[in-house]
């Protein structure tokens, strides 16, 4: 599925940006800023050895979809020293992980509905492949090597994806090789998010604004 309109390669202008710290995980910071014709953004730094500009074409496929509460990418810029900076709008609220505590029984299985809900809207959308939109790599941080950020190219079937080739015991590697073909099945893969923490989710009146870290 193309995206549309596209994000085009840019430069982030030079000068200095008004604006204010709002999380810092990891070096992958987010501030609020206020553009010239008055409008409040998000603005996300990350260096590019662990976010690639396919990570702001997945948000934006995703902030298209009906019922997903994700926020819209504005722009994606480089900046120099390596680094990358994604604008979107600014999701109002504050982070679940610093409200749910604070939260009646009820209003906690309502949070917990919601959530629900998401989840199952992400199983609406499908492609024929894993990897990110427009069969764009997708950060291998999970599979296989924990320890570096390194991209991997989309696979079209579950038995691609289960990289037996990057199992070093042979004993090991023969038995997955026995195991894995009675899990397989003929389904589409399904919209994900890399990492349904708390933190990652706005609230506000006991409604989620939206959900943040798309590096699906």
């Amino acid at each position: 599925m193309k995206l549309r309109p596209e994000l085009p390669p840019k430069t982030l202008p030079q000068g200095t940006i008004q604006c204010q710290e709002l999380y810092n995980f990891h070096g992958n910071r987010v501030f609020s800023s206020t553009t010239a014709n008055g409008l409040t953004v998000a603005l996300y730094i990350k260096p590019t050895e662990g976010f690639a500009r396919s990570e702001a074409d997945m948000l934006h496929y995703v902030s298209l979809q009906p019922g997903i509460t994700a926020p819209k990418v504005l722009g994606c810029y480089d900046v120099p020293r390596d680094l990358i900076a994604m604008v979107t709008d600014l999701l109002e609220g504050e982070s679940l992980d610093t409200v749910w505590y604070s939260k009646t029984k009820t209003e906690q299985k309502s949070i917990n509905a919601q959530l629900e809900e998401q989840i199952w809207l992400f199983r609406k959308y499908t492609q024929p492949y894993t990897g990110r939109v427009g069969r764009q790599e997708t950060l291998n941080f999970y599979f296989y090597d924990r320890l570096h950020f390194n991209f991997m190219w989309p696979f079209g079937s579950e038995e691609e994806l289960d990289c037996l080739g990057q199992v070093r015991s042979s004993t090991e590697r023969n038995i997955w090789g026995r195991l894995l073909p009675g899990t397989r099945a003929e389904q589409k893969f399904v919209l994900t998010h890399e990492d349904l923490a708390a933190r990652n989710f706005m609230m506000k009146d006991g409604k989620i604004t939206g959900i943040e870290d798309w590096g699906v």
